[in-house]
């Protein structure tokens, strides 16, 4: 094996793989602890972002949103969730989802 011939393609490969191997020993955050935005929400659920922002964050029990960067009342920050309380709610609360809209038929 040591007559392999180790071009600049065999020490990118390699570093590719040492700074996997770093992202990969890196610690994690919790699912508990991450933060979700609506998108992130409506991918969880198989929902689209529309029907999770007008139809889902609004029902009465959801988990209440914070925005980390709002200045004041009617700030337009982002809202987020932490991902553990609303996968809580969705195990909790899954025969009162909203069911995704069907597709539409071409006329």
């Amino acid at each position: 094996m040591s007559d392999l011939n180790w071009d600049s393609g065999g020490k990118d490969l390699l570093d590719t793989l040492r700074a996997l191997v770093t992202e990969l020993r890196a610690p994690r955050v919790s699912i508990d602890d991450e933060l979700w935005t609506f998108d992130d929400i409506a991918q969880y659920l198989k929902l689209s972002q529309y029907t999770v922002e007008r139809r889902v964050v609004v029902q009465p029990g959801f988990p209440e949103a914070f925005q980390p960067c709002a200045i004041g009342k009617g700030s337009k920050a982002v809202k987020r969730w932490f991902a553990g309380e609303v996968i809580r709610w969705a195990r909790q609360n899954r025969a009162k989802r909203p069911l995704a809209r069907s597709p539409r038929n071409a006329a």
